[in-house]
């Protein structure tokens, strides 16, 4: 058994066992009996857990393992367990996993227990520089949140296919987009140029365009004499992609346009073992809670603007 779970831990999830949570793993499986079948899919659950839970730590030791096994064991005897045919297959959830306690699925996060996750350019990971944030920060904070928003939101755009850099041929070269900095337009003028930063006002009547390596001047005159098509809400303090061209030291913007979005999925697959929202990861998978949400009549809805002193409100209200 010590090759499975080797094969699970270390192949599948990158995880390194040390000696006595190895031969504990294998004890089990061996005391209790459980078919090679039931083994991986036990062992998978247990890996998975300990990457949400660890917070992807790659060495498994004995005691952490031990109370994650008895967690995940209490979880099982309560229908949370992804043991049978039908979950280690990736099908829907069991019955009786659906009809049993629910208590794991829902969790409230006070807004100051949400762990504070920023991201470091440098690791190329989330990184929590405090324990807990404070009410009343220091004046370098805001201009420290800006930074991290911009190395946040720059780390995301990189990973997008149209920006990610290829050796291919140069017809290929041409699909793909590269960003610049502010700081490399010195002495460039009539090149084209694409941009991240964020729109500011450092003069009045002015807009700039502000990354952490320097400022520049926007015109967005050549865009109003084409009347090109502007696609989103734009502000001040928001980060935006700009296309254009340097001129007398000002940036003569063609085109301008918000960061690509990111799928859950792709987000979670570049970051599996970051908790983003705090709290105690729930031992049921992914398809058994779709299972548990589809199941439920229930549900929790968010409104905004409801104007309670208008009849037509009242009436969608009642319809909702």
């Amino acid at each position: 058994m010590q090759s499975l779970i080797y094969k699970v831990f270390t192949r599948k999830y990158s995880l390194s066992l040390q000696a006595d949570a190895l031969l504990y793993l294998s004890d089990i499986i061996k005391q209790n009996e459980i078919s090679e079948k039931e083994a991986a899919a036990w062992l998978d659950l247990l890996a998975d857990t300990w990457t949400k839970r660890e917070e992807g730590k790659p060495l498994v030791e004995l005691e952490p393992l031990r109370a994650l096994t008895e967690a995940v064991a209490a979880g099982l005897d309560n229908g949370i367990g992804a043991a049978d045919g039908d979950m280690a297959d990736g099908g829907d959830a069991s019955t009786s996993a659906l009809t049993k306690s629910r208590t794991d699925v829902f969790a409230v996060i006070d807004a100051f227990d949400i762990p504070a996750w920023w991201y470091d350019p440098g690791k190329k990971m989330f990184v929590q520089p405090f324990e807990k944030g404070d009410i009343m920060s220091s004046a370098e904070s805001k201009a420290a949140l800006f930074r991290q928003r911009y190395d946040l939101l720059k780390q995301r755009v990189m990973r997008n296919e149209n920006f990610m850099p290829v050796s291919f041929s140069n017809q290929e070269k041409d699909r793909f987009y590269k960003l610049s900095t502010i700081d490399s337009l010195q002495g460039r003028e009539g090149e084209h140029f694409l941009l991240f930063g964020m729109l500011t006002q450092l003069e009045e009547g002015k807009l700039f365009l502000e990354d952490k390596a320097g400022s520049i001047e926007l015109d967005f005159g050549l865009m109003n004499s084409k009347h090109t098509e502007v696609n989103g809400l734009f502000t001040e303090g928001c980060f935006v992609l700009v296309d254009g061209f340097m001129e007398d030291g000002v940036f003569k913007v063609e085109e301008i346009g918000l960061p690509p979005p990111e799928k859950r999925e792709a987000t979670r697959a570049a970051f599996p073992s970051v908790n983003l929202f705090g709290g105690q990861p729930s031992l049921r998978t992914e398809p058994q809670l779709r299972a548990i949400e589809v199941s439920n009549e229930n549900g929790i809805i968010f409104l905004s603007d409801v104007w309670l002193d208008k009849q037509e409100t009242m009436e969608a209200l009642h319809t909702l």
